[in-house]
């Protein structure tokens, strides 16, 4: 007697997903990683403090060796957004359903940002005025880092959400792929996308057109597969990672390495791809596991659900006081810090007032549109 079609896709499903429980079903909240958005957020916020000149003499010095790595926090925002996303994935889920649940959940503060960006711009600092409106209109449509020069045009830090405008736009069909893909397929999706990682900056540059490895989209779309795979991975019950505190090391090996050698190709996302990657499946596994983790305190998952605004506003911050602050040449280090400090203050001020008064309720109206969005019993925090 043969087996009957349902019998054989059961034993296909047991194959791929030996866990009795798929862990994002029983753990949809993982809030290790709101956390975790908080640390890349800030890691960010301290690498544009370096490059906008608050410090000067040893306290540069010493930031620069602490914090030089700092753009590859923006890899963590996209191997995170590509894990919380394949996480919070449920089958049913139909394309123009996911993509208006991104557009409800990234652009109302995308396009706050755009606006202050252009009033800090006119009004303080003409040094990032974006002088052509096609490049500020492709800012406000999310589609200005796929041209070279426009890259920074609007708000100069939302270049990384015109990739993961791209990355949303792929991902039903790569979910559809990876979902119920069988481990083997699965490991082998991960080694592709850090070997793609690793070897982008030298494929780009054998190409014409001055392509960027740094912030054209398909450039860092390893990244975010990567996320969506080890997701799987762990979903399906096959992933065998290290734990918190090794994965951590391994993270903060991979930035030291990305500090001490800027030049590499590897600097910005190359030396930091295993350690961040392993870090983030190692903290989803510890909040399945009920395992509290310094990421998962109330300060700091409140703190990662601002993160997104914090982001986009952070930089805008850092030039307007810099550009009120009085000049000086050197800027002794308790005026560096104090600077800072309140740079930091105000940027969590105008996040945590953009998070309440547009982030939420806007997202909840756009949600609401009937006909385009189908409320879900499943609540996922993501970026």
């Amino acid at each position: 007697m043969h087996p009957s079609r349902t019998d054989r896709d059961s034993a296909r499903r047991d194959s791929v997903c030996p866990a009795a429980v798929d862990p994002a079903l029983t753990t949809p909240l993982l809030p290790s990683l709101t956390g975790l958005r908080w640390v890349a957020a800030f890691v960010v916020f301290a690498y544009h403090v370096r490059n906008l000149g608050y410090f000067s003499g040893r306290a540069q010095g010493l930031l620069s060796d602490t914090m030089g790595a700092g753009a590859t926090g923006v890899s963590l925002f996209f191997v995170l957004s590509g894990f919380v996303l394949a996480w919070a994935h449920r089958p049913g889920t139909g394309p123009v359903t996911f993509w208006w649940r991104r557009v409800a959940r990234i652009y109302p503060l995308h396009f706050v940002g755009v606006v202050l960006a252009v009033l800090v711009a006119h009004f303080l600092m003409p040094s990032i005025v974006t002088t052509s409106s096609k490049a500020l209109l492709a800012n406000f449509l999310l589609v200005s880092s796929w041209h070279g020069p426009w890259w920074q045009a609007g708000n100069p830090v939302s270049w990384s959400l015109v990739c993961e405008a791209f990355f949303y736009l792929v991902f039903p069909l790569l979910i559809r792929v990876l979902h119920h893909a069988r481990a083997g397929f699965l490991w082998g999706t991960a080694a592709l996308s850090v070997l793609l990682t690793l070897a982008v900056p030298s494929l780009l540059a054998a190409l014409p057109g001055q392509l960027s490895a740094g912030n054209w989209p398909p450039a860092r779309l390893p990244e975010f597969v990567l996320g969506v795979a080890v997701a799987c991975l762990i979903r399906s019950g096959a992933w065998r990672g290290p734990g918190p505190v090794v994965s951590a090391v391994v993270a903060v090996a991979g930035f030291v390495a990305a500090d001490r050698f800027p030049s590499s190709p590897f600097a910005l996302d190359g030396f930091t791809l295993l350690g961040f990657t392993l870090l983030i499946a190692a903290l989803a596994r510890a909040d399945v596991a009920g395992v509290r983790t310094g990421l998962s305190s109330r300060p700091l998952v409140a703190l990662g659900e601002r993160s997104f605004a914090f982001y986009l506003v952070h930089l805008l911050v850092i030039d307007t006081l810099g550009a009120l602050w009085p000049a000086a040449d050197p800027r002794p280090a308790i005026g560096g810090l104090a600077l800072t400090v309140l740079a930091l203050g105000t940027a969590l001020l105008v996040a945590s007032v953009l998070h309440r008064l547009v982030e939420r309720p806007a997202r909840t109206a756009l949600l609401a549109v009937p006909g385009l969005f189908a409320r879900s019993t499943v609540s996922v925090v993501t970026r």
